[in-house]
């Protein structure tokens, strides 16, 4: 629901309008009622309302007035003017200041409000998609980290429609958090009511926080213990530098996630280490791929163990920590041409140690289905290399160019080469392996010739039956109705 401020100098008029409007059926719900101008200037700068219903000619302060104020404030309320038939130059000056509308009060009917609470609840609606958009941008700018020396202006959302007071980040795990998931925690004593912002990436989301009173919030003072989350939790913000601010809690999430702990956490107070360091040095990471292409189990222990040691002496980002071994992941998934698992595994770890033991287990997996799949016909790598790629994907077109580029070598280099070292061209190898896969299938399975000579990379049946009774012999059906008899 959209909050509304009702002000209105005439008591039985604010009654009036309170209860004979279809405040509910049109998303709002009026949470105060001001006798004037100056009390809701009080109200309006305290709890923020989506919008202010408010007579024109009211004592103390008049609603343009009061308007012109809180323009003058940067405070982006939408404003309805409620006039008399003789206010009409007011009633320019308020829509010159932004006012979405103003109704008549002799005609002031349920239908006419409708219109013009449908017309703020779109003006509203559109301005929080941009509000949400702008956080977002800003959020990712955040943990994509930028360079020591940069900084981030202040974002356009904290001046302008949307003023966080408190900042929390939780390591959860999850790959989708909002608002709902924020209320449940156990971090209030109080009902929490505030404005809400979530941003969640690899398994770690940004909650800012809009709360109108904070005297009636009563976080806990002392860090708890839980099972499964890290979360830390601002102080008060006032005008301090958010991403200052968010870089010391990403600091603090970081040490306690290297540490394995779990729980609800402050920032500290002392200076951590620098987080500017975002690249994994080449050298760690040159050890591990030579360890996996010369399958040496040890060797890739030892290399793997090196990076995670760096990591924590380096006081590498959670953030990036995760992202290492997602990209890390992706590459030999490619060196063992196998598909990759999924790389959310990353984002569901709560602690430097799980996520070390979710990419020693990915990385055995390759490299057994490496070794598995591994195809030494010849003394020559490269064209090992283009071999074990035939053989994964023997039902693909397979142009020159591209297993050239797989032994990173020139075209007809590669022709010669493949041919002195294996004794059959390209084609003919290909055809083999071709062939060797629908005998398999013919013998193993009960499907069609077509079928089968379609998944093995045969553009028709013809092709396949003649190409076939070349190599084999005898025609598909006879091959299986020779070698299947009991």
């Amino acid at each position: 629901m959209w909050t509304v401020l009702l002000v209105e100098d005439e008591a039985f008029v604010r009654r009036s309008i309170r209860k004979g409007m279809p405040w509910e059926a049109n998303g709002f719900k009026v949470v105060e009622e001001c006798g004037n101008g100056q009390e809701a200037l009080a109200f309006i700068r305290k709890n923020q309302p989506d919008l202010v219903i408010c007579d024109i000619m009211m004592p103390v302060m008049n609603g343009v007035e009061l308007l012109a104020q809180l323009r003058r404030e940067n405070l982006g309320t939408c404003f309805i003017m409620l006039t008399v038939m003789n206010e009409f130059a007011y009633i320019q000056q308020a829509m010159e200041l932004g006012a979405s509308g103003y109704v008549l009060k002799l005609y002031l009917t349920p239908e006419k409000m409708t219109e013009a609470l449908t017309k703020v609840r779109g003006e509203l609606e559109r301005n929080a998609r941009l509000v949400s958009q702008e956080i977002d941008d800003y959020c990712e700018a955040l943990y994509n980290e930028p360079k020591q020396g940069q900084s981030l202006a202040t974002p356009v959302f904290s001046r302008d429609a949307f003023q966080p007071n408190l900042l929390i980040l939780i390591a959860h795990g999850k790959h989708s958090f909002d608002k709902h998931d924020v209320c449940q925690l156990p971090i209030f004593e109080s009902e929490m009511q505030a404005r809400v912002h979530v941003f969640t990436k690899n398994g770690v989301s940004t909650v800012f926080c809009s709360f109108a009173e904070l005297t009636k919030l009563n976080i806990p003072n002392h860090e708890q213990r839980t099972d499964d989350w890290i979360m830390v939790i601002s102080d008060w913000l006032t005008n301090e530098d958010i991403r200052e601010v968010w870089t010391g809690i990403v600091s603090r999430l970081t040490e306690l996630w290297y540490a394995g702990r779990t729980g609800i956490f402050f920032p500290k107070p002392k200076a951590l280490k620098d987080l500017a360091t975002t690249n994994l040095p080449w050298p760690l990471e040159k050890s591990l791929i030579q360890a996996f292409e010369q399958m040496n189990q040890g060797m890739l222990d030892n290399a793997r163990q090196a990076i995670w040691t760096w990591m924590r002496e380096a006081n590498l980002s959670l953030l990036r920590v995760k992202e290492i071994a997602e990209r890390l992941e992706r590459l030999f998934a490619e060196l063992a041409l196998s598909q990759a698992n999924s790389a959310s595994g990353y984002a569901e770890t709560i602690s430097h140690q799980e996520a070390g033991s979710l990419f020693k287990q990915s990385i055995d997996g390759y490299l057994a289905h490496w070794k598995a799949a591994n195809y030494e016909v010849t003394d020559h790598a490269e064209i090992n290399k283009v071999i074990a790629y035939m053989n994964q994907h023997f039902e693909e077109e397979m142009p020159l160019t591209l297993l050239a580029g797989i032994a990173t070598m020139d075209d007809k280099y590669l022709s010669v080469l493949f041919k002195k070292k294996t004794g059959k061209t390209i084609t003919e190898y290909m055809l083999g392996i071709r062939i060797e896969k629908a005998c398999s299938l013919l013998l193993q399975t009960d499907q069609a010739i077509a079928l089968i000579g379609a998944k093995v990379g045969f553009p028709n049946e013809n092709y396949f039956a003649r190409i076939f009774r070349r190599e084999v012999g005898m025609p598909p059906s006879v091959y299986r109705h020779q070698h299947t008899k009991s």
